[in-house]
């Protein structure tokens, strides 16, 4: 059985070591499309609706960085809300996290993710159960 969930979240980022302006500390509002596929639990649910809004919602109002960026702790020391990817917080890397976390934590067979980090513009990707990449992150 399918479900699907369109969640948004606001959040900063910077793409450490690039050469463009993507270098520099900026927001976006994300916008999510979620579609996954698994088999009925015991309550007759894919999976609930809240845990899966709730994997998304864990980025909302929080710096994304990659974990060896030397802002994490500057920003860890000045209060603010981390969240660290062992990867840089690509649009592609977010949709990749989402999905993974998707499968690993509520035990899905496949997820596809799209992550607008504009409104024009988005990263795609299609997770499956038995070809899943493991992403280590921290949230503070």
């Amino acid at each position: 059985m399918e479900i699907r969930v369109n969640r948004s979240f606001h959040a900063a980022h910077r793409l450490w070591q690039h050469q463009e302006k993507c270098r520099y500390l900026h927001g976006h509002s994300y916008r999510v499309k979620i579609r996954a596929f698994g088999e009925l639990n015991q309550w007759g649910m894919v999976a609930d609706f809240v845990d899966v809004k709730n994997i998304v919602s864990q980025l909302d109002h929080c710096v994304i960085l990659f974990r060896d960026d030397p802002l994490v702790e500057l920003l860890r020391n000045a209060g603010q809300r981390l969240f660290l990817l062992d990867r840089n917080p690509t649009a592609e890397n977010l949709a990749l996290l989402i999905g993974y976390r998707l499968i690993s934590e509520l035990g899905l067979e496949w997820a596809e993710v799209e992550v607008y980090e504009t409104e024009n513009q988005s990263a795609f990707v299609r997770v499956e159960k038995d070809k899943l990449e493991i992403i280590d992150f921290e949230r503070y």
